[in-house]
């Protein structure tokens, strides 16, 4: 995918948007151990991103197991999976690597806040049908007759004993709804993080083990054949 110089300048632009740990001097060379990844994820994507799991590296070996781990921990989770091979090709500064990888990203952010922005448009189509004022825009100034609102309020006096209780009680238990379930929706998905998390620390573990155990019957082989070794020559 071939990217124009314009669409590259504000990809680079909406990066020095982000405050990062280091100055973007050679963007391919600047993200190549994925710190500067996790910190901009981390802008966008506080929940999810945890920095002390990323160290800065020279050698690539450690700028491939940062990439692993973010890939595993927040970019599965975020939606944005890298390949082996994009990854293998960023850690080792290949030209445009990084930045095929962070237009993924920046699309990702936009649809994520478009998706927010559209929810929060709803929620406040529905407040205004209720008769509430709106301020997710900023309040505008009335041109209305003050005649008119004269009239209207007391319209709004008369008929106050039946309607406006039963409208705050619709309002209320409405809103007590919706906030129910998103409640609810959150706890779910702190508690699915949760188990995810504790899944991939079980995983490390594991393997851990099996590194220490293969060290330790390393070390068991080559102390037997020193022993035997040992024995030859008092022998």
């Amino acid at each position: 995918m071939e990217f124009s110089d314009d669409e590259i300048q504000n990809l680079y632009a909406w990066v020095d948007s982000v405050p990062l740990s280091r100055p973007k001097r050679n963007i391919s060379r600047d993200f190549s151990d994925g710190v500067l990844m996790a910190e901009l994820l981390n802008h966008f994507y506080p929940r999810i991103v945890e920095l002390h799991n990323y160290s800065a590296a020279n050698a690539l070996s450690q700028k491939t197991y940062n990439w692993q781990t973010l890939n595993k921990r927040v970019l599965k989770r975020v939606g944005v999976v890298l390949t082996q091979t994009e990854m293998t090709d960023i850690a080792n500064c290949v030209p445009m690597a990084v930045e095929k990888f962070l237009f993924k990203i920046y699309d990702k952010v936009n649809e994520d806040r478009n998706r927010l922005d559209n929810k929060s448009s709803s929620s406040s189509r529905k407040t205004q049908n209720q008769g509430l004022e709106s301020t997710f825009f900023g309040s505008q100034p009335s041109r209305r007759s003050p005649h008119l609102d004269s009239a209207r309020a007391n319209l709004r006096s008369q008929s106050s004993d039946m309607e406006v209780p039963v409208s705050r009680m619709g309002t209320t238990m409405s809103g007590r709804a919706d906030l129910q379930r998103e409640v609810d929706t959150e706890i779910l998905i702190e508690k699915e993080q949760t188990i995810q998390e504790l899944r991939e620390t079980v995983d490390i573990l594991e393997t851990k083990i099996k590194k220490l155990e293969q060290l330790v019957h390393l070390k068991d082989s080559k102390i037997q054949a020193l022993t035997l070794k040992l024995q030859s020559f008092q022998s």
